[in-house]
């Protein structure tokens, strides 16, 4: 008898524990959850409702925010495009020289996009010996979980092709 009842409590907390579930789209960055990061502060988009924040964190909490530095190439129309979205449509933010550094933190799933953040510092004089540093934007070291980039820099997506990885 006892053994019918420690089978069949066994039993129910299987069914329970196996009917909650997780839908992947939580995980997705188009889910609608993609706006609010983990702590429940709502992220910063500006404007342009097609926007795509680029996300930090993605290699987990043991690794920088952003694993990967990379210098801005020589681009056709002299500057860089900064994008709002992984897309050749989206709202121009900004450009950048060749020669500036940036966070790479995440990448489109076709790997034609780097989500990038990046420091909008004075840049140096054309011709400067050394490429201009990324900066200190707070993306150097781990992050509890991944989220949507708030920091003091500037972020959006440019085109990968005109990107050289330097570091990472």
């Amino acid at each position: 008898m006892i053994r019918t009842l420690l089978a069949l409590s066994l039993l129910g907390l299987a069914t329970t524990a196996c009917s909650e579930s997780t839908e992947v789209s939580d995980d997705l960055p188009e889910s609608s959850a993609y706006l609010d990061n983990p702590t429940g502060r709502a992220e910063r988009v500006e404007g342009d409702p097609s926007a795509k924040p680029v996300r930090i964190g993605e290699g987990g909490p043991r690794f920088d925010a952003c694993q990967s530095v990379g210098e801005v190439g020589r681009h056709d129309s002299g500057a860089l495009p900064v994008l709002s979205a992984p897309f050749d449509a989206a709202e121009k933010k900004d450009s950048l020289a060749a020669g500036q550094r940036v966070y790479i933190c995440t990448r489109s799933i076709d790997q034609q996009w780097f989500g990038i953040v990046y420091d909008k510092a004075p840049v140096a004089a054309e011709g400067a010996p050394e490429a201009r540093s990324p900066g200190n934007c707070g993306v150097s070291s781990p992050v509890r979980a991944k989220r949507n980039y708030d920091g003091p820099c500037a972020s959006g997506w440019v085109e990968s092709i005109y990107v050289v990885l330097v570091a990472g």
